[in-house]
C-alpha cells in the first residue's frame, strides 16, 4: 500500500531580507555600495552650499557657488572615484560565492574595504588626502 504523499516543503524566505537564498543579487549589493558614497557626498555638498563664503578661500575658484563647488569637487574627485571603483569591484567579489553575505552587508563591507584600500594605496604613493 502506498503511503499518502505529503507536499514537498520549501524553505520560507525571509520577508525582511533583500535577496533570496542562493541568488547572487549583484544589483542590490552595488546599489548599497554606491549609497555609501552618494549620501555623504550629498550631505557634504549641502553643507558646503549652506556655508557663507570666506574671503581667504575665494582666491582659487571665486566666491560664487559654482566656484566653491568646482574647488571642492576638484580637490577630491580622484580619491572618490578610485575608492568607488575599488568598492564596486570588492562588492562583486564578495557576491560571487553562492552562499555568502546578504546584499546590504556585502555592499557596506565593500564600501569600507574599497575606501580603505584606496586610502592606503594613495597615501603610500604620496598623495595627501
Amino acid at each position: 500500500m502506498n503511503a499518502p504523499r505529503q507536499p514537498e516543503r520549501r524553505p520560507r524566505l525571509d520577508p525582511d531580507g533583500d535577496d533570496r537564498p542562493g541568488e547572487r543579487a549583484f544589483t542590490p549589493t552595488l546599489l548599497v555600495t554606491v549609497a555609501w558614497y552618494a549620501v555623504p557626498m550629498a550631505v557634504y555638498l549641502a553643507w558646503l552650499l549652506s556655508q557663507p563664503p570666506v574671503e581667504a578661500t575665494c582666491a582659487e575658484g571665486g566666491c560664487t557657488v559654482a566656484g566653491r563647488l568646482s574647488t571642492a569637487i576638484a580637490g577630491g574627485w580622484a580619491w572618490t572615484l578610485s575608492a568607488l571603483t575599488a568598492s564596486l569591484l570588492v562588492a562583486v567579489l564578495l557576491r560571487l560565492p553562492r552562499a555568502g553575505w546578504r546584499a546590504g552587508v556585502a555592499g557596506s563591507a565593500a564600501a569600507i574595504l574599497g575606501a580603505g584600500l584606496v586610502t592606503v594605496v594613495l597615501r603610500t604613493a604620496g598623495w595627501v588626502i
